[in-house]
């Protein structure tokens, strides 16, 4: 497998610098429709979208309107898409059967399994941080 199916890459454009970290600006291109990776991108779902870059390379000064190429590993896409839509359909699918086999009652089973997603996301937002820190954008040039 060459290396360029291992890693997400997004051209696009740095809209600030601060220190050794860059907010870069990732428009949607024509070619995400073409992507090997556009299933579970997500990227051509927005208009625009702004991520922080840590600038590992300090000998390369960035600056605001340059171009570049940032990466993240493809196994973090897939985390991603764990988190956020295969955990919590399990969650709630598991909670709609069993609630419906201890209540035998259709709309509270409904209405438990919707509940529980609740902490879950308030759970995921408390781990943000942490989250955050393990999805790492890198700047290829």
């Amino acid at each position: 497998m060459s290396s360029k199916h291992q890693n997400i890459e997004h051209p696009g454009i740095i809209d600030r610098v601060e220190n050794n970290r860059l907010w870069v600006s990732i428009l949607p291109q024509s070619a995400c429709g073409g992507c090997h990776s556009k299933s579970y991108c997500g990227m051509a779902e927005v208009a625009e979208k702004i991520v922080e870059v840590k600038a590992e390379n300090t000998s390369r000064k960035y600056e605001a309107g340059d171009k570049v190429v940032i990466t993240l590993k493809k196994s973090l896409g897939y985390r991603a898409l764990f988190l956020g839509y295969l955990l919590p359909f399990l969650i709630l699918l598991f909670t709609l059967i069993l609630s419906l086999q201890l209540t035998h009652n259709e709309a509270l089973a409904a209405v438990l399994s919707i509940l529980v997603m609740i902490p879950y996301y308030y759970i995921l937002y408390l781990k943000k941080d942490t989250i955050k820190s393990s999805f790492r954008f890198y700047i290829k040039y």
